[in-house]
């Protein structure tokens, strides 16, 4: 006489070679991923979609059919005709959420096993992402708004009798969102002079690669795969705003596209010319530098109000050169202002302003 195994009871397998039918019930059980697969110690069952433990991974396998099945017995969920039999062991499937990107739709949904459902699920330690939330039926989902590596435990309970738990500590990583910084205005170049400027990313993984994807430079100046535009225009023809692709260095890689302008302007010797227009991005506790340019090049800067500044970053007076690390996501435009004393005291001033996210 035959003993089936006790994850095949409780309606889990039709069993054709017994007088007894009944309805199957799957529900326990975890379902297959799409290419048919299974956590270890558990096996696929294709033409319901679901994964059924393996001898010896989840408990032993007996091998006679309990006596109150030989000959039609009725109760198919318990072991050997034990009435006091209670439901198999709650287990927390360990198949962890893997990556998320900042601020993309991220869904993950948490499986258990044995036990009697339905499930609840719940956060016991620990926090998710920000942004992301865990409801009772195991989904965690929403847009991460924060980037960064979280670790949370989280607990299911079934509904026995006497209700088991199961917990297990869990990890997510959220990549930070590639952006191309720009700025998207570069500094303005001169006809016959040597020119440099620099195209910067956010987010990501670096080191970073840029590449024109649409449109061109002025004749003589040139975009580096590390982001320096630099040469000599032989004219002072401006050309159309052309797209810049920047790559990061994750796996799998991020791209980020945006459209820069670079235009020409005729500086006289006696006045102060201020070249920058316009700033890259910045983000939120990163490092942040970059170099205002004026013809001539020495002058002392100054903001006209300092509190406009986005907080972290501050001016050099003497190199014109903006740094820090941004404190607080928004947008902030304050007005700097250029002086020399070279033949005779000259002064210009420019609005600009710092997206920072």
């Amino acid at each position: 006489m035959r003993r089936w195994p006790r994850w095949m009871m409780g309606g889990a397998v039709l069993l054709g070679v017994v007088a007894c039918a009944f309805q199957p019930d799957f529900s326990r059980f975890p379902t297959c991923d799409d290419q048919g697969a299974c956590p270890g110690g558990w096996t696929c069952l294709a033409s319901e979609k679901v994964c059924l433990p393996d001898c010896g991974e989840r408990g032993p396998c007996p091998l006679e059919v309990p006596s109150d099945m030989d000959g039609g017995g009725s109760d198919a969920g318990t072991d050997g005709g034990d009435a006091d039999a209670g439901p198999t062991q709650l287990v927390l499937i360990p198949d962890g959420p893997g990556r998320g990107l900042e601020t993309e739709t991220f869904s993950h949904r948490f499986q258990a096993s044995g036990g009697t459902p339905p499930y609840a699920f719940s956060i016991t330690a620990g926090e998710p992402p920000p942004g992301l939330t865990l409801d009772p039926e195991g989904i965690l989902s929403g847009r991460p708004t924060t980037a960064g590596d979280f670790l949370f435990t989280v607990e299911v309970v079934d509904r026995s009798e006497t209700p088991q738990r199961s917990s297990q500590e869990f990890s997510v990583r959220i990549r930070p969102l590639l952006r191309l910084a720009g700025p998207g205005v570069l500094a303005f170049f001169e006809s016959g002079k040597e020119y440099v400027d620099q195209l910067s990313a956010t987010g990501g993984k670096s080191p970073y690669t840029y590449e024109i994807v649409s449109g061109s430079l002025p004749s003589g100046i040139v975009l580096r795969d590390d982001g320096q535009v630099d040469g000599k225009a032989s004219d002072d023809t401006s050309t159309p705003p052309f797209d810049v692709r920047v790559t990061d260095s994750d796996e799998p890689p991020q791209t980020a596209v945006r459209r820069i302008q670079l235009t020409s302007i005729t500086c006289s010797s006696s006045q102060v010319c201020i070249k920058t227009s316009a700033l890259p991005d910045a983000r939120v506790g990163s490092s942040y530098t970059h170099p205002l340019q004026t013809t001539p090049t020495s002058v002392t800067w100054e903001v006209v109000d300092a509190s406009k500044l986005p907080p972290g970053i501050t001016l050099n007076a003497s190199t014109g050169v903006l740094s820090g690390q941004p404190t607080q996501a928004g947008v902030y435009e304050f007005t700097v202002s250029a002086s020399t004393g070279l033949l005779g005291p000259a002064t210009s001033s420019r609005t600009l302003k710092m997206t920072v996210f």
